[in-house]
């Protein structure tokens, strides 16, 4: 069993007030009547907007989306009024659930709509509404509810927009994200760009001894061939130059290295642009800084004579004679006889001994001077290296070389001067951060080096730390302008290696050379661009064969659409000679859908034409399509109601009666649940009537005043109209038909006993009394109320009594009450109805 509607309550959505509307649908079908601008088609988006917490018309019509802004919540509502929409819904296994949304925030000029959903009083999201049996389709058209501007959605979509909607209607989505995963492989296979095959494809290219490389392209080689492919072209272009090749491989390439040079030098020196990457460089340590601040600290504990003398007694002590000594001895300097007491021995020791700290931090503070020194020079050294050739050469040796800015113009030409003048630009800021860096250095080497050469000048330890700082700061710029530099100097020297070489016919010279010390990695190369390929192939093959798998899917899926909406066609528009050919993808197509219409000039539409239902039919034919497009997806997608607005135009008075008859029938007898909504009142009726037999449900809406909103009315609740309507039933003398009309009677005469309750309240000062006071009452407790009342003739409360008799059965499982007893039973409820109110 599928979902369906049991009651729908709706309060302050768009055209509905303040006033909660209910709508009990207690049967399949419900038919809802109201003039034009009176709340319809606010009740079927109040049905989406429950299940989506959107509504599509915003998506559809709006040209800008800020014009829906506010318009969720209706105008004249109070503000402290809660917006929402709520439902009872018998779930797949029949058991009530209560679904609620409220309006959190309403559309804004930059904001979508925000909304609190719950299923059963506890928060929601859509997918539990899955759980329920709710079934929504793919977006926009997601709720199965299908009103005026939704009906052409598929014909003014755009192509792209059309065939993803199709696909994910017919759940064929999946396949192509499969197919779009797959095809998107192709980046990850594809052979990466490769610098050893792009200087092969060089070498390839030298005239004449480049035919020897092209085979090892085509496939892969072995180290034997590509040994001997390099080593043949290269003696072939030392034999050019007039030379006998060496035998040795080594010897050979070098030697062509050498050619190479010179034949380039002729044009322009290249070499002038080489340079070393700058060497890591981290400045002096934190211990050899606190070196030098533990030295000056020591220093100044011990006083200059001390420092002076204690040398002269380390040496003393240092002598074997006085080192053994444990009494007088004589001096080893003068030779007095017993001048060196072991009292003054003890002395000179005790003096060494307490400058010992002094002379450790002495030590200490001398060796990270050293260091610090070798840390200034590798410091200038790196950025030295790091400079482009052309600089560190003198002037007179870059002219004599021919390495002139000049030159640069006259060999890349007009076309290439801004790229010279960009390079020279940052090789002009290179050079300014290169002084920077010597500066920085020579003021820290004068530092270092005069506390090298005289300890005792060091007294400021500060002065050294910040001059690393400076030098380290220095550095640090002369790095931050290598990184523009590398690409601009790049530019200039690609373009000039391209001009040289082309100028000396050394084409190629150099990746023939550069390849011969990469013969390992240059296989493995190959290797690797094989594997890539035959990969590719592989995966088209593979994309073939998905696509041609995918076609046939959505072929047999489309075939199974088309059978669909073709059944809906013919029962709305029979025996047409333009009719619904099929919905299928275009031949060649990945992203247009087609609508094809057959014209046919045999009444059994034999030999048609096909054409584009867009060029040739009409609106009131496209308008039909669209109905059964909606009707076939809801089918497929077994969903358990429909909400239909207006489906059938106001002027296709034809056709709306296949649709009140054939259509209707069945979806009825499809199990479906169809909530149709018109302004048109022959239509209305005509489904009364016709659908009396299914108990159909009829409502009037009607908006009387804007600031109350909409109001809807169950028509059955009339007496008139629920006598009317028995009459008709009793009339029939089908069993099933006769039990119908005995519980409308019933339901009847209960009503004409609330009204009887209510007026006599109200007649004795009960101004507040209501029918609702009365709900749940049936009419065995209503009768011994009204009795009393039927003042009129003694005969009254008798026929009272015998209507409940009569028609008890019909709300039991008795025999079918007889037609003549219901007949009798309505005639009497019609007068009482006529006598007392």
């Amino acid at each position: 069993m599928t979902c369906r509607l049991s009651k729908l309550e709706i309060q302050g959505f768009r055209a509905f007030g303040r006033a909660v509307q209910t709508l009990d649908l207690p049967s399949l079908l419900a038919a809802i009547c109201g003039p034009n601008s009176q709340g319809k088609t606010s009740l079927a988006e109040a049905v989406e907007f429950l299940l989506t917490g959107q509504i599509v018309r915003r998506a559809l019509m709006a040209s800008s989306q800020d014009e829906f802004a506010d318009a969720l919540r209706n105008a004249h509502l109070p503000a402290s009024t809660q917006v929402f929409v709520q439902a009872t819904i018998a779930d797949s296994s029949g058991a009530p659930r209560i679904v609620k949304r409220v309006l959190k925030a309403d559309y804004s000029k930059k904001q979508e709509c925000e909304t609190v959903l719950t299923i059963d009083g506890k928060p929601a999201n859509e997918a539990a509404l899955a759980a329920l049996g709710i079934v929504l389709s793919q977006p926009p058209l997601r709720a199965p509810v299908l009103a005026q501007h939704t009906l052409g959605y598929v014909f003014s979509a755009r192509p792209q927009d059309r065939a993803s909607y199709f696909k994910a209607l017919l759940e064929v989505t999946d396949l192509e994200e499969f197919r779009n995963q797959v095809s998107a492989l192709g980046n990850e296979i594809a052979a990466p760009a490769s610098p050893l095959i792009e200087k092969l494809e060089a070498a390839a290219g030298i005239a004449g001894a480049g035919r020897l490389m092209k085979p090892l392209l085509a496939k892969v080689p072995t180290p034997a061939e590509i040994a001997a492919a390099l080593a043949g072209c290269a003696k072939e272009l030392i034999a050019a130059a007039g030379e006998a090749p060496p035998v040795d491989a080594d010897a050979l390439f070098a030697r062509l290295g050498v050619l190479l040079s010179e034949r380039r030098a002729k044009t322009f020196a290249l070499k002038g642009f080489d340079r070393k990457p700058l060497a890591p460089w981290s400045g002096a340590t934190a211990a050899q800084q606190d070196a030098l601040t533990v030295y000056v600290a020591e220093r100044d504990k011990v006083d200059e004579e001390t420092r002076r003398l204690v040398g002269l007694f380390r040496e003393a002590l240092a002598l074997p004679a006085v080192e053994s000594a444990h009494a007088d001895i004589d001096c080893p300097l003068c030779g007095s006889e017993a001048a060196l007491t072991a009292a003054r021995i003890a002395h000179i020791r005790g003096r060494v001994a307490d400058t010992e700290s002094f002379q450790q931090a002495q030590k200490d503070a001398a060796e990270a001077l050293t260091q610090m020194q070798a840390l200034v020079k590798s410091a200038v050294d790196g950025v030295i290296d790091a400079l482009p050739l052309l600089i560190t050469h003198p002037s007179r040796s870059r002219r004599a070389r021919g390495i002139r800015v000049a030159r640069i113009h006259a060999l890349l030409g007009a076309e290439a001067k801004p790229q010279v003048e960009l390079w020279l630009s940052c090789l002009r800021r290179l050079v300014r951060a290169r002084t920077r860096v010597v500066l920085a250095s020579n003021r820290l080497t004068g530092l270092v080096s005069g506390a090298i050469e005289k300890p005792e000048s060091l007294d400021d330890p500060d002065l050294i730390r910040d001059g690393f700082t400076a030098l380290a700061a220095a550095r640090d710029a002369f790095a931050a302008v290598l990184v523009p530099y590398d690409p601009a100097e790049k530019a200039v020297s690609d373009a000039l290696r391209e001009v040289v070489d082309a100028q000396s016919e050394t084409t190629g010279w150099q990746e023939l050379i550069d390849l011969a010390g990469d013969r390992e990695k240059l296989r493995a190369a190959l290797i690797d661009r094989s594997a890539h390929e035959q990969a590719a192939k592989e995966l088209t093959q593979a994309l073939k064969q998905i696509d041609k798998g995918k076609e046939a899917v959505l072929e047999e899926k489309f075939g199974d659409l088309s059978d669909g909406v073709q059944t809906w066609w013919d029962l709305l528009r029979p025996d047409e000679l333009s009719f619904f050919s099929g919905v299928r993808p275009r031949p060649g197509a990945r992203r247009t859908i087609d609508f094809k219409a057959g014209l046919s000039a045999n009444l059994d539409r034999s030999e048609p034409k096909l054409r584009d239902v867009i060029a040739v039919f009409s609106q009131s034919q496209l308008h039909c399509l669209g109905l059964a497009l909606f009707l076939a997806r809801a089918v497929k997608e077994n969903s358990g109601f429909v909400v239909l607005d207006d489906p059938i135009l106001s002027s296709d008075e034809d056709y709306r009666a296949f649709f009140n008859s054939s259509v209707l029938e069945e979806l009825l007898k499809r199990g479906m649940q169809v909530i149709v909504l018109t302004q048109d009142q022959r239509t209305w009726k005509d489904l009364g009537e016709r659908y009396l037999h299914q108990n159909i449900t009829l409502f009037q809406i009607a908006l009387q005043s804007p600031g109350n909103g909409s109001t809807v009315t169950n028509t059955a609740d009339d007496l008139g109209m629920a006598i009317d309507r028995a009459d008709k039933l009793v009339r029939s003398n089908h069993p099933d038909m006769l039990k119908q009309g005995g519980s409308v009677i019933r339901d009847a005469a209960e009503r004409f006993c609330k009204e009887m309750l209510v007026r006599d309240r109200r007649a004795t000062g009960a101004a507040a009394a209501s029918l609702s006071d009365y709900t749940n009452r049936n009419l065995g407790q209503l009768c011994p109320l009204v009795e009393p009342l039927l003042k009129h003739d003694a005969s009254h409360p008798g026929k009272l009594r015998t209507i409940g008799g009569t028609v008890n059965p019909a709300n039991h499982d008795d025999a079918v009450p007889a037609a003549g007893a219901l007949k009798v039973a309505l005639g009497d409820l019609r007068f009482l109805k006529k006598e007392y109110l």
